[in-house]
């Protein structure tokens, strides 16, 4: 009867052992794990195309009042239009009026965002009042070359190509945001994914079709060709 109680008698050790066993490789995993996330490297960011969009919080104008907006909270699964306009910018005077057109032909299927700048050039002054009022097309300055309004201070800001906008502008005046995007100058547009991840940048002409402008390429990453 001895013998048998001693075979009925529990291993104790042993199972000691294996549970600390388990419990040291349950750990060794873990820690494995969390430590690839950490290591692993992070998506690149930047305007290049296939990069991640910079992120940026900076004041936004709708219409309404001035508001901070983060870029990275307004994405909604739409592609998102993001062009630099000088209201000083002759070039951007023209170009007010292209986005009104693709605005208009779009239907709600792509997100506008301009981002308003102060490029460092002599009569490039430019202040709230006057983003204001390129956006929404209202009376600022004049048409007597005296520095006030639009177009260098040479044209009044009701006066410009296109239609009113009806999208955010956003004020990078101190060129914060310009500096993190790489800007080579004004009119320039780059085009985004749902989730924020750079498709199209006007200064990668060598990733597109031939003369591709941005209209052809919201119509082509849109399945339109």
């Amino acid at each position: 009867m001895a013998r048998r109680r001693r075979q009925l008698e529990p291993k104790g050790k042993d199972e000691d052992v294996r549970i600390m066993a388990g419990l040291i490789t349950a750990a060794v995993v873990s820690i494995v794990i969390v430590a690839s996330m950490f290591i692993a490297p992070p998506a690149n960011v930047g305007p290049e195309e296939g990069s991640l969009a910079p992120d940026f919080i900076a004041s936004g104008y709708n219409g309404g009042t001035w508001e901070e907006i983060r870029l990275s909270q307004l994405y909604d699964g739409r592609l998102v239009l993001i062009t630099f306009l000088d209201t000083d910018c002759p070039h951007c005077w023209t170009e007010a009026e292209y986005l009104s057109e693709l605005y208009e032909g779009s239907e709600g299927t792509v997100m506008f965002i301009t981002i308003a700048v102060e490029l460092a050039i002599s009569g490039h002054d430019s202040s709230r009042e006057e983003i204001e009022a390129f956006r929404d097309k209202t009376q600022f300055g004049d048409n007597q070359n005296n520095g006030d309004g639009c177009y260098s201070g040479k044209k009044n800001c009701a006066e410009r190509p296109g239609g009113p906008h009806s999208w955010m502008y956003v004020d990078d005046l101190p060129l914060s945001i310009a500096s993190e995007w790489d800007l080579p100058g004004t009119p320039f547009s780059v085009i985004l994914d749902g989730q924020g991840t750079v498709l199209w940048n006007q200064a990668q002409p060598e990733n597109h079709p031939s003369g591709e402008d941005m209209g052809n390429a919201l119509l082509r990453l849109l399945g339109g060709e």
